[in-house]
């Protein structure tokens, strides 16, 4: 039965918006999403959290932008090679100004704007929609991913959170900022339906819970989790405008895919001692 609540965080931006999502909409598409093996729940979501706990986010190297891959950000040897040390001090000293474990709607109005500094961060081929898949992965609880799809959903083209050109009377930083500031409101005005929405997709997926066994934090950030209503609800209206049906909504679920089944798997040394099966 659809309820009358809604998620509707672009409220107050112009031109072709995403408009509010039904939140029993948004409940079936989180779910279709996050049973899903092809998405980016297992490969990217769950899998930084196992990379964070492992240490792999505790520095940025050369090979740290193909993260961005494991959620489509299609990086190529160009990009790579231009991550060259001077970008990659700079990409680090803008994450290290975040906390990381404070939430986006949390933040001090200084730490908000390194928020905002670190998603305009970027060079040739590797803008935000891009580089913030990187970055998220380094502080998810602050930063959003924002790709083309999340442009479009606050009125912008595809292309507007890459580009140079004025939209709106705003420049591609300014854009950034607007949508920024934007979920941040949003997450500090409404924690009450996002935690409605954890509520009902919870028990199909354990790990979107409001707390975990053992840690009051979730192990997925509100924020996170409302960029997963917001890009599947914009993916599910492209389809709709090409005629074609919606590509999560009324989905049929797949099987529930836990933390553990991308958890990672230590290499172990043989005991001095033991014996070589090869001998």
């Amino acid at each position: 039965m659809t309820t009358a609540v809604v998620i509707d965080v672009t409220a107050g931006f112009t031109g072709d918006v995403l408009p509010p999502v039904p939140i029993d909409d948004a409940a079936s598409r989180i779910l279709a999403y996050c049973t899903s093996p092809h998405s980016g729940w297992a490969v990217y979501d769950l899998a930084g959290i196992g990379a964070r706990s492992a240490g792999l986010l505790d520095d940025v190297s050369t090979w740290s932008l193909l993260f961005a891959n494991a959620l489509n950000g299609r990086i190529e040897l160009k990009q790579i090679a231009d991550f060259d040390l001077t970008r990659r001090r700079e990409f680090a000293h803008r994450i290290s100004r975040i906390p990381p474990d404070q939430d986006l709607h949390h933040l001090t109005d200084d730490q908000l704007n390194a928020v905002i500094q670190a998603c305009q961060f970027g060079f040739d081929g590797a803008w935000a929609p891009r580089i913030t898949k990187l970055a998220a992965l380094y502080r998810p609880q602050a930063i959003p991913v924002l790709d083309g799809y999340v442009g479009m959903a606050f009125g912008y083209q595809r292309d507007d959170l890459s580009l140079k050109v004025q939209r709106f009377g705003l420049n591609r930083q300014e854009r950034i900022a607007a949508i920024v500031r934007a979920m941040a409101v949003y997450l500090r005005d409404h924690a009450g339906t996002l935690a409605q929405l954890r509520t009902q997709v919870s028990p199909t997926v354990p790990e979107l819970a409001v707390a975990q066994p053992g840690n009051k934090r979730p192990l997925i950030a509100d924020l996170r989790l409302l960029d997963m209503v917001v890009w599947t609800a914009m993916d599910d209206r492209l389809a709709l405008g090409a005629g074609l049906p919606p590509r999560w909504l009324g989905r049929p679920l797949g099987a529930h895919i836990p933390y553990e089944a991308v958890a990672p798997v230590p290499i172990t040394t043989p005991a001095a001692n033991s014996a070589d099966p090869r001998r």
